[in-house]
C-alpha cells in the first residue's frame, strides 16, 4: 500500500512538473520536445502526436510530433476528419483506442501508415480547453496494448496540454495578427505613391517575400476586351523573367488562371506543377520550383487578375503562410489597379500627343490649299465618287500620278465622311526605311528592338475612329502585307515585339502611282491584298487632261499665297495664263502649285510675275485655254469660270450637281464670291 502511494506522489509530482515546464514553452515544436521528455519517464509510447481539428476545411493536421522510431508522417501532414478516430473523439470527447492496428479494418488511409511505422496500439484523446475543441492528443506504441492504468495517466497529462497549446495558439494568432498589421502597413508605404507597374512590381516582389517567402513571383492581368488573362510580369530572386510577358494564362490548368476563375487560393503541389503544359511549366520547371501559391486580385469594382509565387521547396505554402498572402491581397490589387489606371492614362496621353501633331498638321493644312477645284468632266468624276463613297467605311485604292491630287482626294473623303472630328493620319511608305515602316504602322513595344527606349503609338493606334492614308502603298515589302492584310480584314494586330492583340477602327484609303494589279500578276504584290484594297478605285486625272481646270487653280493658287505673303496681287497677264494652259505639267498640281509660290514671292507689285522660263518643253495645244483666252486680270478670270459653271448647272448654286460643287466650293463661298465679282443669281 505505501508503494503505490509512494507511485501516485512520484507521477502526482512528475505531472506538475509537467504542467509547469509546458505553460512556459512558446511554441508548439518546443512544447512537444518538453513533453516528451518529460512524459515519457511514467508514459509508456513510441509516438507523440498533436492533432489540431481545422472545422472549415474538416480536416485534422499534424501540429506537434515526436516519435522515437522511424515514421512516415510530418508535421503539417493532413486527413480529412472522418478518416481519423480523432473525429469522433472530438464529438464525444471519449478516448478512441485501436487495441490491435493489424486487425483494424476502419481508417483505410491511416491505418497503413501506422502498420508500415511498426505501430501496434494507439489511443486518440479529447485535447480540449475550457472554450474549444482544440483537436486530440495521440499516443502510439510498438509494444502490447495499453493498460486502464497507462490511459488514465494520459488522460491527466492531456489536460494541461489542452491548455498549454491554447495559450500558444492565442500567442501565435495574435503575433500573426500584429505581423498581419505590419505587413500591410509595409505593402501600404511601399505601393502607395508607386504608379509605373514595372517599379511596383519590383517592390511588390521584396516586401511580400519577407512574408512569403518565394523564389517566383508572377503577375497577371484580365483583358476583358479580349477575354483573356496575360502575364504581365514575372521575376525570380536572380533576375527579371520577361520570357512569358504577355503570354495568354490558361484559365485551366495553371495556378493564375485557376485562381482568378475560382476566386479562392490555389495551392499547386510538384505533382501539379510537372503536369503544366506549354511555356509557363517549363519555366517553372527550368527554375526548380516545387510548390506554388496563387490568389485572385479583386477590388470592389472589378476581378483584375491574379498573382502566384513559387518555391523550391515543398509544402511552402500551409494554410498560415496562404492567410498571410490573403491579408495583403486586396492592397496590392488596389495598388495594381492604380498603376494600370495611371498605366492607361499615360498611354491615352502618348495617344493624344500623337494625335494632336497630326490635328495640328490638318490645321496647317486646312489653312493651304487642300480643296479640290475644277469643273471638267475628269475632276467632276473623281467628286461625284466622293460623294458616293465617304460615308461608308469602305477602304479606297486612289490611283494618280505623282502630284495629282491623291491626297487631296483622302482629305476630302475624311472630311466627308462621320468620321471627320477623328483624326486624318497620313504616311509615305516610300519615304520609311524598310525596317522601320513595320514600326510606324503598328507601333512597338519596349525593348522590341535595339533603340526601343520606350513604348511607341502606332499610325493604326492614332487612327482609331478616323482615317489613315498610305501614300505609295506599292512600296510596302512582301514581308509586310500579310500584316496589313490582317489589320484590313480582322481590324486587330500587335506592336512589334509584343502579344496581345489591339483593336483598331481606322478607315484605310490607299493611294499608288503603279499598277498593282500588274504588279500582284508578276508576284510583286500580293494578289489578295491588292483585291482588298481595290474595293472602291478612284482615279485622279493628270493636269494635262485638266486644262480647263488650270486658269481656276492659278486664281485660286495666286490668291492663297498672296494672303500668306501679306501681299495684294490683282493682275495676271493674259498671255502667261495662256502659256501654262499649253504646258504639260509633268509634276501636275504640284508642280502648278509651287510655280505659282514662287512667283508671288518674287512679285512686288500688284500683277503676277510668272518665271515663265522655268517651264521647260513648252507643249503647243491646238487651242489656247478652252472657251477663249483668259482675261488679264484675276477676277476676269475666276468670274468666266463661275458663269461657266452656273450655266452648266442651269443656274443651281447648291446640291450635288449645283455650280458650288462643280467648282469644288462651299456655297456660302461661291455667294460670297458672286457678289464681289458683281453676278447676280438667276
Amino acid at each position: 500500500m505505501d508503494a503505490l502511494v509512494r507511485g501516485a506522489d512520484v507521477q502526482a509530482r512528475a505531472l506538475m512538473g509537467v504542467v509547469s515546464s509546458i505553460l512556459s514553452q512558446p511554441t508548439l515544436s518546443a512544447l512537444f520536445e518538453d513533453l516528451a521528455g518529460k512524459l515519457n519517464s511514467f508514459v509508456r509510447f513510441d509516438r507523440l502526436v498533436l492533432l489540431l481539428h481545422d472545422a472549415e476545411e474538416k480536416t485534422v493536421r499534424v501540429a506537434g510530433f515526436h516519435s522515437a522510431t522511424p515514421h512516415r508522417i510530418e508535421i503539417g501532414f493532413a486527413l480529412p476528419i472522418d478518416e481519423t478516430p480523432a473525429a469522433e473523439v472530438i464529438r464525444t470527447q471519449q478516448r478512441h483506442v485501436i487495441a490491435d492496428v493489424n486487425s483494424e479494418a476502419g481508417y483505410p488511409r491511416l491505418m497503413p501508415l501506422l502498420r508500415a511505422d511498426g505501430i501496434r496500439a494507439i489511443c486518440h484523446l479529447p485535447l480540449t480547453s475550457a472554450s474549444h475543441r482544440l483537436g486530440a492528443m495521440v499516443f502510439a506504441t510498438t509494444g502490447a496494448c495499453y493498460t486502464e492504468d497507462d490511459l488514465a495517466l494520459m488522460e491527466l497529462a492531456t489536460r494541461p496540454v489542452a491548455v498549454a497549446v491554447e495559450n500558444i495558439l492565442n500567442r501565435e494568432a495574435l503575433e500573426q495578427e500584429r505581423s498581419r498589421l505590419q505587413l500591410q502597413l509595409e505593402v501600404n508605404n511601399a505601393l502607395v505613391t508607386r504608379h509605373d507597374l514595372g517599379d511596383l512590381f519590383d517592390h511588390v516582389s521584396e516586401v511580400v517575400r519577407e512574408a512569403v517567402p518565394h523564389e517566383f513571383l508572377a503577375l497577371s492581368i484580365w483583358y476583358p476586351e479580349e477575354g483573356k488573362l496575360r502575364f504581365k510580369m514575372q521575376a525570380n530572386r536572380q533576375q527579371p523573367v520577361f520570357a512569358l510577358q504577355d503570354k495568354e494564362v490558361l484559365l485551366q490548368g495553371s495556378p493564375s488562371g485557376e485562381a482568378f476563375s475560382s476566386g479562392k487560393p490555389v495551392i499547386y503541389d510538384y505533382a501539379a506543377i510537372s503536369r503544366i503544359g506549354g511555356p509557363h511549366g517549363e519555366n517553372l520547371r527550368n527554375q526548380r520550383i516545387r510548390a506554388m501559391c496563387a490568389l485572385p486580385l479583386k477590388t470592389s469594382r472589378a476581378a483584375i487578375g491574379a498573382i502566384s509565387v513559387g518555391s523550391q521547396r515543398e509544402n511552402a505554402y500551409p494554410p498560415p503562410q496562404v492567410a498571410v498572402f490573403q491579408a495583403i491581397a486586396g492592397q496590392l490589387a488596389l495598388a495594381v489597379e492604380n498603376a494600370l489606371s495611371f498605366e492607361q492614362v499615360e498611354d491615352l496621353n502618348r495617344r493624344l500627343k500623337e494625335s494632336n501633331l497630326y490635328l495640328e498638321e490638318e490645321l496647317l493644312t486646312a489653312a493651304s490649299s487642300d480643296e479640290m477645284l475644277g469643273v471638267t468632266p475628269g475632276i467632276r468624276r473623281v467628286l461625284q465618287q466622293i460623294e458616293t463613297v465617304a460615308s461608308t467605311d469602305a477602304t479606297v485604292l486612289v490611283y494618280g500620278e505623282t502630284g495629282s491630287g491623291k491626297e487631296l482626294v483622302a482629305r476630302a473623303l475624311h472630311k466627308k465622311s462621320p468620321r471627320e472630328k477623328a483624326c486624318f493620319v497620313k504616311l509615305n511608305c516610300a519615304a520609311i526605311p524598310t525596317g522601320l515602316l513595320e514600326s510606324e504602322l503598328f507601333g512597338h513595344e519596349k525593348g522590341a528592338f535595339t533603340g526601343a527606349i520606350a513604348q511607341k503609338i502606332g499610325r493604326f493606334e492614332v487612327a482609331h475612329q478616323g482615317t489613315l492614308f498610305l501614300d505609295e502603298i506599292g512600296e510596302i515589302p512582301l514581308e509586310l502585307q500579310p500584316k496589313l492584310l490582317r489589320v484590313l480584314q480582322e481590324k486587330e494586330f500587335e506592336r512589334l515585339g509584343g502579344v496581345r492583340t489591339l483593336q483598331t477602327d481606322a478607315r484605310l484609303v490607299a493611294a499608288t502611282n503603279r499598277d498593282l494589279k500588274k504588279m500582284a500578276e508578276a508576284n510583286q504584290f500580293r494578289p489578295d491584298l491588292y483585291y482588298r484594297l481595290n474595293v472602291f478605285p478612284i482615279t485622279v486625272p493628270p493636269l494635262r487632261e485638266r486644262k480647263e481646270d488650270i486658269p481656276i487653280l492659278i486664281t485660286h493658287f495666286t490668291h492663297h499665297f498672296a494672303r500668306r505673303f501679306g501681299k495684294k496681287v490683282l493682275h495676271v497677264p493674259a498671255e502667261s495664263v495662256n502659256q501654262m494652259v499649253r504646258y504639260h505639267w509633268p509634276g501636275n498640281i504640284r508642280e502648278l502649285q509651287n510655280l505659282i509660290e514662287r512667283s508671288v514671292i518674287l512679285t512686288n507689285g500688284d500683277t503676277l510675275r510668272i518665271p515663265l522660263h522655268e517651264l521647260d518643253e513648252m507643249e503647243p495645244t491646238a487651242a489656247a485655254a478652252p472657251g477663249g483666252s483668259p482675261s488679264g486680270t484675276m477676277e476676269e478670270i475666276e468670274r468666266e469660270a463661275i458663269l461657266r459653271a452656273l450655266r452648266e448647272s442651269n443656274g443651281v448654286i447648291g446640291g450635288p450637281k449645283g455650280a458650288a460643287s462643280k467648282l469644288g466650293m462651299k456655297r456660302t463661298s461661291l455667294l460670297y464670291r458672286m457678289e464681289k465679282l458683281g453676278i447676280q443669281k438667276t
